[in-house]
């Protein structure tokens, strides 16, 4: 049974009130933070919201200079990146191993790395703040950057086993037949293929890190400030600076919105080239 013209234009216009509707409450948080962050701190309080104001630049310079948050921004940023190389160093050829060996043990480590990563947060920080207060990796980069392995590694790893998985396996035959070792199939040929796969477990880690809480507020200190912290301790006993948060919010988007944008164009590029061309 076909469709009239008409029903098919109104469902259609549906899909795309739908569309812009769902894009409308995602972007509205981040509209709300970035107005706020141009306001005064009077004008941010006003009940009902002021839409019409003298846009404050400088509350970035001050967020910037503010509660050593610069130096949260650097670190952040090294840790991310730290955690990252660990993550995918290690998710790359674990998820190898689950592509392509088959072991009822390894079908059992499969879906426990799920289960890992669907545990909450608090059931890790008690036995973490004590082994890192043991053996002196407390309030230090390296801590830190191994602690979110716990959340990011198992992720990364089943999702590589998905990409690796669509690879044909006789590129793999074709390598070790020419005598390639098994690290040379992996780092040479597979990872080129699954680059996709690749910027996008490394997108996800990034975010999880950059925007994570919990851990950062029990397993640092002064020595190793992270931004979510930094943001957190902006406000004070009895007061805050609402826009100047507001500006940290925003400085601290920027790297995830650039790393996001570039990883896109990439994976897009990716996508668009076959691994074996028919």
């Amino acid at each position: 049974m076909q469709h009239s013209p008409h029903r098919r234009l109104l469902g259609r216009g549906l899909a795309y009130a739908a569309l812009a509707l769902a894009a409308f409450l995602s972007f509205a948080p981040i509209l709300w933070i970035g107005l706020t962050a141009l306001k005064t701190q009077r004008e941010a309080l006003a009940s009902p919201p002021i839409w019409r104001f003298v846009p404050q630049w400088q509350n970035f310079v001050e967020a910037w200079n503010s509660n050593d948050f610069s130096r949260s921004f650097l670190v952040t940023t090294s840790v991310s990146f730290l955690s990252v190389a660990i993550t995918l160093i290690i998710a790359i050829p674990a998820g190898y191993a689950l592509a392509r060996y088959r072991r009822t043990w390894l079908t059992g480590m499969d879906i426990g790395f799920l289960i890992v990563r669907l545990l909450p947060e608090i059931l890790f920080v008690t036995p973490l703040y004590v082994l890192y207060q043991a053996y002196g990796l407390f309030d230090t980069q390296i801590g830190i950057a191994l602690a979110f392995q716990i959340f990011n590694l198992p992720y990364c790893i089943w999702l590589l086993r998905q990409f690796i998985a669509e690879v044909p396996v006789e590129i793999d035959e074709a390598a070790l037949l020419d005598g390639a070792r098994h690290w040379t199939l992996i780092w040479r040929i597979i990872v080129p293929i699954i680059v996709p796969g690749i910027v996008t477990a490394a997108i996800l880690s990034f975010i999880a890190i950059w925007t994570n809480l919990l851990l950062p507020l029990t397993l640092t200190y002064n020595e190793t400030p992270m931004v979510a912290t930094t943001i957190a301790n902006f406000q004070g006993y009895g007061s805050f600076n609402l826009p100047t948060m507001a500006a940290a919010a925003v400085i601290s988007l920027l790297p995830q919105l650039l790393f996001f944008i570039f990883a896109q164009r990439y994976i897009v590029k990716g996508l668009t080239a076959g691994a074996v061309k028919g």
